[in-house]
């Protein structure tokens, strides 16, 4: 599976769950695993929102870490520095929850790790 289509795939399956009401913890990292093998890319985002405004990013966070504070779009937390923050936090649970291997984001990270590899 092409790496844009699982991640809209996984962007599709984690809103459905979400907007059900059938969306846990649990059942998130299962679906996550799967795709522990496929290069993900997010250019594969239809950047899908649920009903009460939250994206993907939002939604597994929140699942993820509840401490973590999720801003709403036009709210007055919503500016940069937050957006710099959820990206952050994103890319931890990615690579360090879920061992997604490739994962493409405006700015990818590598680690010294990486290069050596």
């Amino acid at each position: 599976m092409k790496g844009r289509k699982a991640y809209a795939e996984f962007e599709s399956r984690i809103l459905d769950l979400y907007e059900r009401g059938a969306l846990t913890l649990n059942l998130l990292d299962r679906i996550a695993g799967q795709y522990s093998l496929v290069s993900m890319d997010s250019a594969g985002s239809r950047y899908l929102r649920a009903r009460d405004g939250k994206d993907l990013h939002q939604i597994c966070i929140e699942l993820i870490d509840p401490a973590f504070p999720v801003a709403m779009r036009g709210s007055s937390d919503d500016h940069e520095e937050y957006w710099e923050r959820e990206l952050d936090k994103w890319e931890e649970i990615v690579h360090h929850r879920w061992n997604w291997r490739a994962y493409c984001t405006p700015f990818p990270i590598q680690s010294e790790q990486d290069d050596a590899a």
